[in-house]
Order: C-alpha cells, then sequence, then structure tokens
C-alpha cells in the first residue's frame, strides 16, 4: 500500500477532529452556540486599530521586499 501525501495525512486528521466534535456534540459534552453580538463586536477581524496594526506591517514587509542584500564577493581560485 503506498504512502499517504501531507495532504491526505491531514485531510484524514481532519476527519478524526470532525468526527470527535460530532461525537462531543451528540453526548453533550460540547455546546456548539451562535455568538452573541456584544461578542461579534468584541472579537471583529477588522477594526480601526486593528486595520492600522496590520497596514503598518505591510508596510514593513514591502519595504523588506524590495531592498535585497548585497551578493558577497566572488571567491577567486
Amino acid at each position: 500500500m503506498p504512502t499517504k501525501t501531507q495532504r491526505e495525512r491531514e485531510a484524514a486528521q481532519r476527519e478524526a477532529k470532525l468526527e470527535r466534535i460530532k461525537e462531543q456534540v451528540d453526548d453533550g459534552s460540547l455546546v456548539i452556540r451562535q455568538m452573541t453580538e456584544a461578542e461579534r463586536k468584541r472579537f471583529a477581524k477588522r477594526t480601526p486599530a486593528n486595520e492600522a496594526e496590520s497596514a503598518k506591517r505591510r508596510e514593513r514587509r514591502s519595504r523588506r521586499r524590495t531592498t535585497s542584500r548585497p551578493l558577497p564577493p566572488a571567491r577567486r581560485s
């Protein structure tokens, strides 16, 4: 039997996790509920503060990409 690829192993792990979650929901040890409006507001992905910080990070990354380090001198033999 051929070995599984990394993607296949990850898919199998994901399926096992989802099955475990389903079992926990069925036996009542795990409850999945909708977020409240307060929680949505508190854990929002995009807020002005988060957006400003993200913009700073993007700017730093783009500056790093545009400036390259010089190549080391070639060896002569």
